[in-house]
């Protein structure tokens, strides 16, 4: 439970600590008052009953200061509005959830398709709403989703690819996964007059998301692996892939090893749809100096080549994961049908609070019966 404003949480008990020292502290104005005189009053105040009554007078006003603290504090507590985002983003995620499509122009048998590809199957085994979907260079590999057993199977199998392509001597079993691979990845298309541009390929993927080119209630994203350049005369210019993934509530992210400056427009499209535009290249770049440097160094230059090498792939992997943990934590936003972005939404939840209050006065109203009894 989180609340909404802390400063009347401050305020308030400043203001409790000021009254309470106000009250023990403020001088009593003494009025003259009439008494009349009783005998034995030493004697009076020892008797037992008279102990159990002052001792009775004293826990009644204890019970009634403590009493009266806690449901002030209570009260605090729920003047600054409890709130809680992790009952409301599970509703978000029930009424908007999202859909995912993977967009993998790179060969699927390289290292870096099969990191995004273990990555999302390890993702689909903690899915409760998404959908996900994956496309190829000329293909629709997955249409999008929520088998998430069959996802996890699928894509455990083409992040495999790597390794089998690196056998030497693969089992019958393998080749028959490489060329199942090969049949649905490797669809050639041959044009007479056209080439196959990325903006292109990026279209056929947004194109995978039912209704593309209208709102829809899920939060739509694709994420983008492969190289990224200026496309030459390609169907979908960056004006009108930028177009599409507004008018379909798009979040386009791209993952490439191309440079910032040779990437074209695709940054652009990236940012005006809300996604992010990562080229890791410059990672890559300094894991090879750090692979050459090793070399130089070592006594044993092929041993600490091949060290190196490893230890620049992993920190090169960790980079690409931590990058796919940051497209993932940032989710395409919510836009209402007025247009509203709706980025975060709480709920009051003084529930608690305001329970845990009655039961304090109920509690001592029943106590306090029993003591006049």
């Amino acid at each position: 439970m989180e609340l909404r404003w802390w400063w009347i949480v401050i305020v308030g008990l400043a203001a409790l600590v000021v009254i309470v020292l106000a009250a023990f502290l403020w001088p009593l104005r003494q009025q003259p008052r009439r008494l009349r005189p009783l005998a034995w009053v030493n004697r009076l105040t020892e008797l037992p009953e008279y102990a159990r009554a002052y001792r009775r007078y004293r826990i009644l006003l204890a019970a009634i200061a403590a009493t009266t603290v806690a449901v002030l504090i209570c009260a605090i507590v729920a003047t600054a509005r409890p709130v809680s985002t992790q009952a409301t983003a599970a509703e978000i995620n029930r009424a908007h959830p999202e859909d995912v499509m993977l967009c993998l122009q790179d060969d699927p048998a390289s290292h870096d398709a099969s990191v995004l590809l273990s990555y999302f199957g390890e993702q689909a085994a903690e899915f409760e709403s998404q959908r996900l979907g994956l496309t190829a260079l000329t293909s629709r590999v997955i249409p999008l989703t929520r088998d998430y057993p069959f996802l996890q199977d699928e894509l455990g199998r083409y992040a495999s690819l790597e390794r089998l392509v690196a056998t030497e001597n693969p089992t019958p079993e393998d080749t028959a996964v490489l060329r199942r691979a090969q049949h649905e990845f490797g669809r050639t298309v041959n044009y007479s007059d056209y080439q196959l541009t990325v903006n292109d390929a990026l279209a056929m993927c947004m194109k995978g998301f039912p209704g593309v080119g209208t709102p829809s209630d899920a939060r739509r994203s694709v994420i983008y692996l492969g190289p990224a350049g200026k496309s030459e005369s390609p169907i979908f210019s960056d004006d009108a892939l930028t177009a599409l993934a507004r008018s379909s509530g798009i979040q386009v992210n791209v993952l490439t090893r191309t440079t910032l400056d040779a990437a074209g427009g695709l940054n652009a499209v990236a940012t005006a749809s809300g996604g992010r535009f990562i080229s890791y290249a410059a990672a890559a770049g300094a894991g090879a100096d750090g692979g050459k440097d090793g070399g130089k160094d070592g006594g044993d230059a092929g041993g600490k080549d091949d060290g190196a090498e490893q230890a620049n792939q992993d920190t090169l992997d960790n980079a690409l994961r931590t990058h796919l943990d940051g497209i993932r934590s940032h989710p395409p936003a919510l836009t209402k049908p007025d247009g509203t972005i709706l980025v975060e939404q709480v709920r009051d939840r003084p529930n608690l609070v305001l329970t845990i209050g009655l039961l304090i006065v109920i509690v001592f109203s029943i106590a306090l019966a029993g003591v006049r009894r």
